[in-house]
């Protein structure tokens, strides 16, 4: 039978073609892909040792709706973490087995190399931000960055509740999207762990009202307190906006305050 016509078939032909022939991984990818796939169907596919070979074939077979959860959770021990998200993440996985390789995907997370970290932090789902948070490594955290279900109160999250990395802080301020938010750049400033040049860099940016605000905050660093209040001062006496940064020789991957201010 010609692999086009596979999904023309409806599930009597479905289970015809599975039974009377030695199907290869391709064309088993095709009829798990049908809708008029059943579960019956998966349960003889999985009946051939030779096609539990490769990872596509397992991952299919584990997330089909109506598969024997037990034979699903023995798959889900053999898959890579990439086929885990994409159980985890799929609509179509059977909620049991959805959360199984949840949970397998987490616990596989502190073995996890750093190079299968940040690939993982770029895809992951907010089920996975806390624990990829709680690494504190820079550039997972960096990568989360990038993750596009990520928001404004998850980057308020890993400022207060880890301490990452300069290299963290210095891609936040500057990030595309995530360096513009006000809350953000606020907290920035305020963040006992933000490298100084780098708070004092944001702190020249904002307007007056939200410096007067920062200087409301109780456990405002001393320095970033001393800095606010002589922005006020130049403020009112019309005076550039300038900090003087020749205490520290890094600016923390952050621009210089500007020369007139926004």
């Amino acid at each position: 039978m010609d692999k086009k016509s596979i999904p023309e078939l409806d599930s009597v032909g479905l289970m015809e073609f599975v039974r009377g022939r030695q199907v290869d991984e391709l064309e088993v990818l095709q009829v798990l892909r049908s809708p008029f796939c059943t579960a019956q169907i998966a349960e003889r596919i999985a009946s051939e040792p030779r096609l539990m070979g490769t990872h596509e074939v397992r991952e299919r077979l584990a997330g089909f709706p109506g598969f024997t959860f037990g034979r699903a959770l023995d798959l889900l021990a053999t898959l890579p973490w990439t086929s885990l998200l994409s159980l985890a993440q799929s609509p179509r996985t059977p909620p049991v087995v959805r959360r199984q390789a949840e949970r397998k995907l987490l616990a596989s997370l502190s073995s996890m190399a750093l190079g299968e970290k940040i690939a993982l932090a770029r895809r992951a789902h907010r089920a996975l931000f806390r624990p990829l948070i709680s690494t504190a490594d820079g550039q997972v955290l960096c990568a989360l960055l990038n993750n596009a279900r990520l928001v404004e109160n998850d980057i308020l999250v890993i400022l207060n509740t880890s301490e990452p990395t300069r290299e963290f802080f210095s891609a936040l301020a500057n990030h595309v999207k995530w360096g513009s938010y006000i809350r953000v750049r606020r907290t920035l400033v305020v963040c006992p762990h933000t490298p100084l040049p780098l708070a004092l860099s944001v702190l020249v940016q904002l307007s007056v009202a939200e410096i007067r605000r920062i200087l409301e905050y109780p456990n405002l660093p001393d320095n970033v307190r001393e800095a606010a209040q002589s922005l006020l001062q130049r403020e009112a006496t019309g005076q550039r906006r300038v900090i003087d940064f020749s205490g520290d020789d890094s600016d923390g991957g952050c621009a210089q305050p500007p020369e007139s201010f926004r």
